[in-house]
Formats: structure tokens, C-alpha cells, sequence
């Protein structure tokens, strides 16, 4: 199956009538601590209509009340994996003139890796079913291993997209936008029936 490109993904958000509007916002929620959730959400519309396969031109309508819960739930999902990577960076604090510390930092660089990795997939899970449980449920983790390769791939091209727009928040949102496209249609194409699972799940359709 053909892979989505970072130049078609860029291309889909111009397709938007409305993709100024809808970026000028994004950009400024995501400045202010209070409205980023919505930023975020709106982010997680994006990245689940890929999932989902969807096809049509442009980005989905933002929708103000989804989206602000879509992104407390991402926000609960993402603290929880960061919880082990946080203690080994709060040991290594504790044992800073001690022989632990490297020990710590280690664990700490490690741990902080893979949850940031592995994070996009367990969203991904959470949205194709709707339920939040589906982002820590080990055998749904560990179907990523059958198309690592891919995935990482995708990651790291997604991961050096936003760093490389990271001078402006207008720019930063344009970016995630297009990576919220690219991952979403990656794991769409190896989560088992997604589009069925989430029609099923009225409270997250």
C-alpha cells in the first residue's frame, strides 16, 4: 500500500477553504496553557479521521467541545506514560553527587525514548476504539512490532518535520497538522476494523 508523503500532507491542509483560520488558531491556543487542550484536540480530530481512512479534501471542522476533551484524555494518556521516565529523572536529581546518578540518567534518556515512541501508537489504539484502556492494553502495544520498521520510519520524519518548524507556534501547528496526518494514516493501515470499532463508539464519533 502507498505511503502518505510529507509533501502530500502539507498539500491536504492547503486543500482546506479555511486552513488559515484554522491554523492562526490552532497556533494561538497552543501558546496559552488554558486553551491548549483545544489545539491539541483538534490535533487528535486529525490524526483519528486518518485513522479512519478518510478521504476527503481538506481537515475536519473544529469542533470546539470534542476537541477540549479529546485533548484532556491525550493529556491523561501521555502523563501516564511519562510517570517512569519522570522518577528515574527525579532519581537522578536525588542521586546527583552520587554513583547512581549515570545509572538514573540512563534509565531516565531510556525510558523518556521509548514512551515518546511508543506514545503515537498507544493514542492511536485509544482513538480507534474510543476507550482509553486500549492505550495501555499490552497485546494492542504490541501489534506496532509487526511494522516497526514503517512506523519508526514514520516517526522520525514526523519528529524532524516539527523540530525543523518549531521557530514560530503558527508554523510548529502547520507541521503537526501534517504529522497528525502521516501517523494517523500509518496505524490506520494496522489497526484490525478501526473505522467499524469507531463507529460503534457514538461518544467518540
Amino acid at each position: 500500500m502507498r505511503k502518505m508523503t510529507i509533501t502530500e500532507a502539507l498539500v491536504k491542509i492547503l486543500e482546506d477553504k479555511h486552513w488559515m483560520r484554522k491554523v492562526f488558531l490552532g497556533g494561538l491556543m497552543l501558546c496559552m496553557p488554558i486553551l491548549a487542550a483545544f489545539a491539541k484536540g483538534y490535533l487528535l480530530l486529525v490524526f483519528r479521521a486518518c485513522i479512519r481512512g478518510n478521504k476527503t479534501k481538506g481537515l475536519p471542522s473544529w469542533k470546539a467541545g470534542q476537541s477540549f476533551i479529546l485533548g484532556l484524555k491525550g493529556f491523561v494518556i501521555a502523563l501516564a506514560y511519562y510517570v517512569f521516565p519522570a522518577l528515574a529523572i527525579w532519581g537522578a536529581h536525588v542521586t546527583y553527587k552520587t554513583g547512581g546518578f549515570h545509572i538514573f540518567l540512563t534509565i531516565a534518556i531510556v525510558l523518556t525514548s521509548l514512551a515518546t515512541v511508543f506514545l503515537p501508537w498507544a493514542i492511536a489504539n485509544w482513538l480507534s476504539t474510543g476507550f482509553m484502556k486500549s492505550a495501555f492494553q499490552i497485546r494492542r502495544l504490541f501489534r506496532v512490532f509487526g511494522f516497526f520498521g514503517e512506523y519508526l520510519g514514520v516517526f522520525i520524519r514526523c519528529f524532524l518535520l516539527v523540530l525543523f518548524a518549531t521557530g514560530t507556534a503558527f508554523a510548529g501547528f502547520f507541521a503537526l497538522l501534517a504529522a497528525a496526518q502521516l501517523m494517523g494514516e500509518t496505524a490506520g493501515k494496522y489497526i484490525p476494523n478501526a473505522e467499524d470499532k469507531l463507529a460503534n463508539n457514538p461518544l467518540e464519533s
